[in-house]
């Protein structure tokens, strides 16, 4: 077996946490391995697609060394390849896909992944829009509400803060949240269809489109998913009041808001879904950012190999 670790050295504790090369040597000592550090976004998918194809007679093992943002690339490099397997050593600030595996802590030993056992899960297939190509999607694709969160708090990370925001000692996200999401994020004229059934009427707050559980780091928003059934989890939020939001925000970070049937919230498990919009809306794929008017995720039964830890 080859064993290749990506390592992004702008992810969370990796930027600043020099140990984590040599917890690499020392476990890896005796094994073959190569050591491979991203150099931009999505860099990693075509050196993954070259790699794998020049060793398609032998099992690699590739370990993402990183956050969300780095699973969700090494997950879209292994796609057509059945001789990988993805090991997931998660030192981000989110780290939202292992949660439902239970403690990440069994993921940060490297001695754990090595001698961990593979089996096949889905991912979800999102085309449109103006991507070029399809992305696929390990954890959770949203829009609405969360997604203009995060496609303005990135916004603000590269082009800085406003002086009323700075002096309140706001961060980007914090700041989007209040100015952007709070204002104007709460009406989203999206129509969400699932394998061709019309979810929604009116406006919605946000929708999950989920192969994972969690997402923004704390929300449960599909706690019923199961990456292993051929099926997406798809969540929708209708447009609501402020207090129905407040109401229903700690039910929903805590995975309880499909406990019982509820006016605002729509579930379904679908084979495809298809979401629509007049104008382009912000989307977020496992928390990378795209943009369009519209849509189709289908889901891709047994799409890659993933290292459950011994």
């Amino acid at each position: 077996m080859k064993h290749l670790i990506v390592v992004n050295p702008n992810s969370g504790k990796l930027n600043h946490d020099d140990s984590v090369k040599d917890k690499v040597i020392k476990a890896f000592e005796s094994l073959d391995y190569e050591i491979y550090e991203t150099t931009g976004p999505r860099s990693v998918i075509p050196f993954l697609h070259e790699y794998l194809n020049n060793h398609k007679d032998e099992v690699v093992r590739v370990y993402a060394c990183g956050g969300d943002g780095t699973v969700h690339e090494v997950a879209n490099g292994l796609v057509g390849h059945p001789n990988a397997e993805l090991a997931i050593y998660p030192v981000g600030s989110g780290n939202d896909f292992v949660k439902i595996y239970g403690d990440k802590e069994k993921f940060l030993d490297f001695n754990n992944l090595i001698n961990g056992k593979s089996h096949p899960i889905d991912l979800s297939e999102i085309s449109g829009g103006e991507l070029t190509a399809p992305w696929y999607s390990i954890n959770v694709i949203n829009f609405g509400f969360d997604a203009i969160v995060g496609a303005r708090g990135n916004y603000y990370k590269e082009h800085g803060l406003p002086e009323e925001a700075i002096k309140k000692g706001l961060d980007p996200y914090s700041y989007a949240l209040k100015n952007d999401a709070m204002k104007h994020g709460r009406f989203n004229d999206t129509e969400v269809f699932a394998d061709g059934e019309k979810l929604n009427e009116k406006q919605i707050l946000l929708c999950t489109l989920a192969q994972g559980q969690y997402v923004g780091g704390q929300f449960k928003c599909a706690p019923k998913s199961d990456n292993t059934d051929g099926l997406i989890d798809v969540c929708v939020l209708k447009t609501m009041t402020f207090l129905g939001l407040g109401m229903i925000i700690g039910t929903y970070t805590k995975g309880k808001h499909l406990d019982r049937k509820r006016s605002k919230v729509v579930y379904r498990q679908a084979k495809e879904i298809r979401f629509v919009a007049p104008k382009e809306i912000d989307v977020c794929v496992d928390g990378e950012m795209t943009k369009g008017k519209e849509f189709v995720v289908k889901c891709i039964k047994d799409a890659i190999k993933i290292v459950i830890p011994e």
